[in-house]
């Protein structure tokens, strides 16, 4: 690929980006919000959302333990 043909490939891309986002802020919120309800209802039937819950909460904790260690560390 040339660099003539490497920038008309990113410049066909831009313009695809670009008519994405006008597609979207065209987009009524009710169907936006029918997309993420069904994303969503997707999530909990896989399962994902309690095991994301339960990494938040691992995460939470180590960032905890690492703040106590500093403290005890520089008092």
């Amino acid at each position: 690929m040339t660099k003539k043909e490497a920038r008309e490939y990113l410049h066909r891309w831009s313009l695809v980006t670009q008519v994405l986002d006008e597609e979207l802020r065209r987009t009524p919120m009710e169907v936006k919000f029918r997309k993420m309800d069904a994303a969503y209802r997707m999530a909990i039937g896989l399962g994902v959302l309690p095991r994301m819950k339960a990494l938040k909460n691992r995460t939470v904790k180590e960032v905890r333990l690492r703040w106590l260690r500093l403290k005890m560390i520089h008092p």
